[in-house]
């Protein structure tokens, strides 16, 4: 299949946003490289969404259960964290620095566990392929790894960021505005043969002028540390 550099996510139709539309990027966040697969995760999604609204007690039903994969899902907010962090190296620097990128990540996730208490996938070269291999909606998966303010003030981010784009009309906006901030970025800093945006049809719904751009000039003193181990590619 052949794809333009650009192409839109149908979160709208006839000016109207889908009720659907924050999983429908979710799906495409998942299967960029299969636009069918994507609208029928959609699907999958809508209808489980819709049976626990109408009864909380309902089991999960084995094809929704079968679509969730929470170690590749793990290992896509790594890399979303990964573009976060090329993102500020080329606002900073002028440069991705990807590899210096996914060092950082590596490095500071390096002791992170996951519920089960297994160590996550931090290996550098297999964050660098996942980028790569769903680089056409890593904007999506960066704009996870912000950190949220919530209603009640407390910072939500990752799974709990894609679990409230979901359903949630107004933090979808919010988190819209932030892929779009860095489908730019990544646009000069890592650009790619295709990408899935979804900007288009959401500057139809939302003003983004209203919304805050996400900071990016700061370097935390945790990364400066992550640096000091890194090693570029030929030196022992």
């Amino acid at each position: 299949m052949t794809f333009d550099r650009a192409q839109s996510i149908p979160i709208t139709q006839a000016g109207q946003l889908i009720p659907e539309a924050g999983m429908l990027v979710l799906g495409y966040m998942l299967y960029p490289n299969c636009e069918r697969s994507a609208h029928q995760f959609t699907r999958v999604v809508a209808e489980e969404t819709i049976a626990k609204a109408r009864d909380t007690h309902c089991n999960v039903s084995q094809v929704f259960a079968a679509q969730i994969d929470l170690k590749l899902t793990q290992r896509l907010l790594l890399a979303g964290q990964v573009a976060l962090r090329v993102c500020s190296n080329y606002v900073r620097y002028g440069n991705a620095d990807f590899r210096k990128a996914a060092h950082v990540i590596s490095e500071l996730n390096s002791t992170v566990k996951t519920l089960e208490g297994k160590p996550v996938p931090t290996a550098e070269g297999r964050l660098r392929k996942t980028f790569l291999e769903y680089q056409a909606t890593m904007h999506f998966w960066a704009a996870a790894s912000v950190g949220y303010k919530g209603a009640d003030g407390n910072i939500f981010t990752g799974i709990d960021a894609i679990a409230q784009m979901l359903v949630g009309y107004e933090f979808l906006g919010q988190f819209l505005n932030a892929a779009r901030q860095f489908e730019e970025i990544l646009a000069k800093a890592k650009p790619c043969d295709h990408s899935w945006s979804a900007t288009e049809h959401a500057s139809d719904i939302w003003n983004f002028n209203d919304f805050p751009r996400v900071s990016l000039a700061e370097q935390p003193e945790t990364v400066t540390h992550a640096l000091s181990s890194y090693q570029s590619p030929g030196k022992f």
